[in-house]
Parts: structure tokens; C-alpha cells; sequence
């Protein structure tokens, strides 16, 4: 499954919806025939209509961008590249967490005492 077809599976799944014309009907200049291509992996979704169902779920918009140019490159190398983008967002991703986290332990423990 593409990245865009699992942004639109994750927006159906947020909202609740069961069919896809849902979907088509929330979405800017998407379209029933747009939705069949995307499935196909024949078409990808526009940056704007990322953005829009990336904000909608919660998801960082930067990562979904970059997982967009993923889908879209047309090279090995340009596949790579983007590969190795997405790398290190999500492990910048995972610092910030486990920080935050770090950071949050001592005021847990002190509830406990």
C-alpha cells in the first residue's frame, strides 16, 4: 500500500468513515475517479491535500511531506535520499519523546512519595 492510500485508510479510520466517497467529499480537488487512481498507486495525493488530512489525524506534517517525496521519487537515489530523511526525523522524533518523558519522570515519582 502506498503512503497516500494509508493517509487516506488513516482518516477514514479517525473519522469513522466506512466508504471512501467519504473521503472524496472532505478533500479538496479529490474526486471518485483521483480516489481508484490513488489505490491503483497510478496517482499520489497533493501536498495540500497531506497537509489537510495530516493535520486532521495528528500526524506531523513535515513527515507526511517527506513521506509524499518518497512516494513520488522517480529515482533510486532520490528514493534513498528521502529514505534517509524520513530516518532521521523519526529519530528525532524519538529523542524528543524520550526527553519530554525523561523529563516528566521526576514529578511522577514525587506523586508516589
Amino acid at each position: 500500500m502506498n503512503f497516500s492510500y494509508e493517509l487516506i485508510e488513516k482518516y477514514k479510520n479517525f473519522k469513522g468513515y466506512t466508504q471512501d466517497k467519504q473521503v472524496v467529499a472532505d478533500v479538496e480537488k479529490m474526486h471518485k475517479g483521483l480516489m481508484s487512481e490513488i489505490k491503483s498507486g497510478k496517482k499520489h495525493l497533493t501536498a495540500d491535500q497531506v497537509i489537510f488530512l495530516a493535520n486532521a489525524i495528528g500526524m506531523e506534517r513535515n513527515e507526511a511531506l517527506v513521506k509524499l517525496s518518497l512516494e513520488r521519487a522517480k529515482s533510486k537515489e532520490e528514493k534513498k535520499v528521502w529514505e534517509d530523511v524520513v530516518k532521521k526525523i523519526s529519530a528525532a522524533c524519538a529523542i524528543v519523546g524520550l526527553c519530554i518523558g525523561l523529563a516528566a519522570e521526576p514529578e511522577s515519582q514525587e506523586a508516589f512519595n
